[in-house]
């Protein structure tokens, strides 16, 4: 009896010993696959005056509160380059994300960016405090360069003030 309550503790010592380096290698292995932010000075630093419009128009009887409120903006030829010097010949995704709190609007629902692209990245969009995959494959170069034309739609209601964000570039190899 007492040799099988040792055998037990024995066993029982070494399957923790594994599950705790199983999961200390889970973490190591996510750990060094975690996004780094792109640097994106070299993109032409513009001001852009965005002319918001009303996203419904016309007989609104119909439309829902959520609806009614939501504003729209086109916002074209965005110039965005990307350093990728240290990625070259690697395979990589690109992250387009945004900041979970925007600087002029409260909260982070009724707030969305979408965008299209003329060359190598992905159209897609996004929302506060999340992100979306714009480019995925081998870096070629040093400078990755492209033009969004970018469409936010956001809640009336929610806006506090002037707003100011600008959108993080997040890299992650595979």
């Amino acid at each position: 009896m007492k040799q099988q309550l040792k055998i037990r503790r024995v066993i029982r010592s070494a399957f923790y010993k594994i599950i705790t380096t199983l999961v200390a290698l889970i973490f190591i292995s996510l750990a060094s696959q975690a996004a780094e932010v792109l640097d994106d000075s070299q993109s032409p630093k513009n001001k852009f005056n965005i002319r918001f419009e009303w996203e419904k128009q016309g007989n609104l009887s119909s439309v829902s509160k959520d609806d009614f409120f939501l504003l729209k903006a086109h916002i074209p030829d965005v110039e965005v380059r990307l350093n990728t010097s240290n990625y070259i010949g690697k395979k990589a995704r690109i992250y387009l994300a945004l900041p979970s709190q925007i600087d002029g609007f409260n909260g982070s629902r009724g707030f969305s960016l979408a965008w299209k692209t003329t060359g190598i990245f992905f159209s897609s969009m996004t929302s506060p405090g999340n992100r979306a995959l714009i480019f995925e494959g081998l870096i070629g170069s040093s400078l990755l360069t492209e033009f969004f034309t970018f469409t936010l739609k956001l809640d009336a209601n929610r806006l506090t003030g002037k707003l100011r964000y600008a959108p993080i570039y997040e890299i992650e190899l595979y």
